[in-house]
């Protein structure tokens, strides 16, 4: 035994499927069960996927420049990138709110003192792009 080596032999097996034209509804069989057939070997096959990747290139801010006021302005808008004439919006600001207040404190409580809420020349102005809406500026007076 010290010299001899022992050697195993390992059995092999060898897996061969056999398919049967059946229809794809399973047979009744004679015990009262139904019979399936066998699966497919099962196949492992590795699959790569590169990805390549992507680029982005940033375009460079645009800084809106102009004088806005009051009155529709011409700019370059920052979201579409277009050349406008921005649309202009009137809102209720602080100016409003203030001389309407100082109105009925003085004494035009009679309906005077709501002039400035309903005047143009007292509300802050919103500019917006006319092509995407996109809101550009707000103007305020106060």
């Amino acid at each position: 035994m010290s010299g001899e080596k022992h050697r195993r032999e390992v059995p092999t097996i060898v897996y061969e499927p056999h398919y049967r034209a059946e229809p794809s509804a399973p047979q009744l069989g004679q015990e009262g069960g139904y019979e399936y057939p066998s699966p497919p070997p099962y196949s492992y096959r590795e699959t790569t996927i590169v990805e390549e990747p992507v680029y982005l290139v940033p375009q460079p801010p645009i800084i809106v420049a102009g004088i806005f006021s009051s009155k529709p302005t011409s700019t370059i808008c920052p979201s579409c990138r277009q050349h406008i004439t921005t649309q202009v919006t009137y809102r209720l600001g602080k100016l409003s709110y203030l001389l309407c207040t100082s109105l009925c404190m003085v004494g035009c409580c009679f309906g005077c003192c709501f002039v400035p809420l309903f005047v143009k020349i007292f509300k802050d102005a919103d500019h917006y792009c006319p092509c995407c809406h996109f809101h550009i500026y707000r103007y305020k007076r106060l």
